[in-house]
């Protein structure tokens, strides 16, 4: 699993985090994201075998937010969550 943060998305606007709902909704791998809009910050966690970074990054730059424009992100591996028996 992959963990995306990104911190003041200066395009992160309602209009943006709508479509980038659509989007995730929609795209295999993605686990989890949020959107916070007072803060302008996204977080998604995803698998990486279903969804390349690189195909991430194209889905929010198709929407309207680019990568360039994003001020502060962190790109990590994480552990998946346990499962419960």
């Amino acid at each position: 699993m992959m963990e995306f943060k990104a911190l003041n998305v200066l395009n992160l606007t309602e209009e943006v985090a709508g479509k980038l709902e659509v989007q995730f909704e929609n795209l295999p791998g993605i686990q989890q994201f949020e959107i916070t809009l007072q803060t302008r910050e996204l977080h998604v966690i995803f698998d990486e075998t279903q969804l390349p970074f690189q195909s991430l990054a194209q889905t929010l730059a198709t929407v309207g937010c680019p990568l360039r424009n994003i001020t502060a992100a962190l790109v990590r591996s994480i552990k998946p969550p346990a499962t419960t028996p």
